[in-house]
């Protein structure tokens, strides 16, 4: 038998066929004990069942049938290409679950899920985490213009949390001056085990800074110290998930991977988590078009358009991830390097070279993760 599960917020819609395809029954049932309980009176060892990968919807009921029954995530795009077939101009719960079990008789590819929810889900709040530290740096800084402008340039605020933490302690230039060496120093090693680059030389020299400071006198500090405080708690928050990450890829078949120049922790979790099993790509160029990397073509006869751009039709994390590490290649004068600056000579546009950049490390990386299996 077949079972064809359309999967909602808080229900599903179920439709079992035999193996004439015919109708057995169909239904619908809530995601709890009861529900769960009723789809299973349905179903026998023999059943094959499958289901759409919609979201965290389809994650509690699919944990609950894979140690039970032969259950499988149908391929998105192929069930979406089946659909326009068989149902072009009807689209509802019930036709979704009948055409998902109906795309299961004819045994066409399926999605094995490795375990990656973890790496998937400790990415995403990685991501999220830094937008938001991003953007209280900005205001951060914004609020230091006005507060103690020289400090900026003096202390490269973007690479250290030590100035952040002197700064919750004495927020201002005043209050920098007139505390004792020492106590700054202390607030400035806070958080680090040695403190060499923070010395007593160097804390005089920034509390001189502030003795001659122009930055607005009496400024009230409470925001600014509210900003600072919370710009610390993202940092902590990121230094901990990168942590977690590490820990999480330790139990993936790539975390050999992180060997290899261009792969970071965080990188290589968001790559494992948005991939999954690679396996499911039967070749590099499936991965691209997963990607979101390969380039659209119009042809007609012997015309062809000459303005073709990526599709951007896959997955948009992947794509940035492969962008950025463009840029890492490029400031180490990396073989990527010589690529992109062959592509520059024959005079195309930086942007096109970057893109082409990205997709030559795309197929790289399936490769490096087809091989660690």
């Amino acid at each position: 038998m077949y079972c064809g599960i359309d999967v909602a917020k808080n229900k599903s819609q179920v439709c079992i066929l035999n193996q004439e395809k015919k109708v057995i029954v169909e239904f619908a049932i809530i995601h709890n004990k009861e529900g769960f309980a009723k789809l299973e009176q349905h179903l026998t060892k023999d059943t094959r069942i499958g289901l759409e990968t919609t979201s965290n919807y389809c994650k509690a009921l699919y944990r609950y049938l894979k140690d039970r029954y032969d259950v499988h995530y149908v391929d998105n795009v192929q069930m979406k290409n089946f659909a326009k077939l068989h149902s072009p101009n009807v689209k509802n719960d019930k036709i979704d679950a009948k055409l998902i079990a109906t795309y299961l008789s004819f045994n066409f590819k399926t999605v094995t899920a490795i375990e990656t929810d973890e790496i998937k889900d400790l990415s995403r709040l990685y991501y999220k985490t830094l937008k938001n530290l991003t953007r209280y740096k900005y205001m951060f800084q914004n609020q230091l213009n006005v507060i103690f402008p020289e400090l900026e340039k003096h202390c490269h605020l973007r690479k250290t949390v030590a100035i952040a933490n002197m700064l919750l302690q004495f927020p201002t230039p005043q209050e920098i001056a007139a505390a004792k060496t020492e106590e700054v120093r202390n607030a400035l090693i806070k958080d680090f085990h040695r403190g060499s680059k923070f010395t007593i030389e160097y804390t005089k020299n920034l509390q001189e800074l502030a003795r001659n400071s122009i930055g607005v006198q009496n400024y009230p500090s409470t925001c600014f110290k509210n900003t600072v405080s919370i710009m610390l708690y993202y940092q902590k928050m990121i230094d901990n998930i990168k942590k977690q990450m590490g820990e999480a890829l330790e139990k993936s078949p790539y975390y050999p991977l992180l060997d290899k120049f261009g792969y970071g922790s965080a990188g290589l979790a968001t790559l494992v988590g948005e991939v999954g099993d690679i396996r499911r790509f039967s070749n590099h160029k499936k991965f691209i078009k997963y990607c979101g990397l390969d380039v659209s073509e119009k042809q007609s006869g012997k015309s062809m358009s000459v303005n073709c751009f990526i599709t951007k039709r896959g997955n948009r994390i992947l794509r940035s991830i492969f962008y950025d590490r463009v840029l890492v290649h490029l400031c180490y004068k990396t073989e990527i390097w010589e690529f992109y600056s062959r592509l520059r000579k024959t005079g195309k546009h930086p942007k096109k070279c970057m893109i082409a950049s990205a997709r030559k490390l795309a197929v790289r990386a399936y490769y490096d993760m087809m091989n660690c299996h």
